[in-house]
């Protein structure tokens, strides 16, 4: 009972933290299924632009996770439970079935424990098994504070602060490149709209 009133709790105070984020977004729409790739710590802001559901997103399975859980299904997103240190292959045969469920699936690509802004592989298997794209999207924000301390530096965006995000055009897996390759080709796509956003904090509002 104490968890499940701590996470509506949490649900509300995300929901009115964000709200008041003065966003701009820019790039294409997403169309499912796809995944939408991101860095670890960006969560928040991203929750102003998440697709149209169905969406999906791999959640770990310690009770963090099932906090974070609970907080996202109040945003509409469910939830694979699993992750590549634990419930690796559970996590990507549901991630899977989402994806060939015409789902869109959320997931922080240099997971679960680092370091940040290391593309892990993951993403290059549901790309080539699954046949999706992948979208590679960045945040900046005008002002805010990134928590130092955690291996992902959390952002937390000032309330009322402007805030832009960035979609990259779509990759698809090449039948003719390795997983490493896309890995590498995802990763310079992530630092290109990363850059783009930071350059474009200062953008117009929404």
């Amino acid at each position: 009972m104490g968890r499940a009133l701590l996470a509506l709790g949490l649900r509300w105070l995300v929901r009115l933290w964000i709200a008041t984020l003065r966003c701009r977004r820019a790039g294409p729409t997403f169309e499912g299924p796809a995944v939408v790739a991101f860095f670890h710590g960006d969560q928040l802001p991203l929750l102003r632009i998440r697709p149209a559901p169905p969406v999906f997103a791999p959640v770990s399975l310690s009770r963090d996770g099932e906090l974070q859980r609970r907080v996202l299904a109040g945003f509409g997103i469910e939830s694979v439970r699993g992750s590549s240190s634990r419930g690796g292959s559970r996590a990507a045969r549901g991630l899977l079935r989402a994806l060939r469920a015409g789902a869109m699936v959320l997931v922080a690509v240099d997971g679960p424990r680092g370091p940040r802004g290391g593309v892990k592989p993951g993403v290059a298997f549901l790309a080539r098994v699954a046949g999706v794209p992948v979208y590679p999207v960045g945040v900046g924000v005008g002002s805010g504070r990134r928590l130092r301390r955690a291996w992902d530096r959390f952002l937390l965006p000032c309330p009322f602060t402007r805030t832009t995000l960035v979609v990259g055009a779509p990759l698809s897996w090449r039948p003719t490149e390795s997983d490493t390759a896309f890995v590498e080709r995802l990763t310079e796509a992530l630092a290109e709209v990363t850059a783009r956003a930071r350059a474009g904090r200062e953008g117009g509002d929404d």
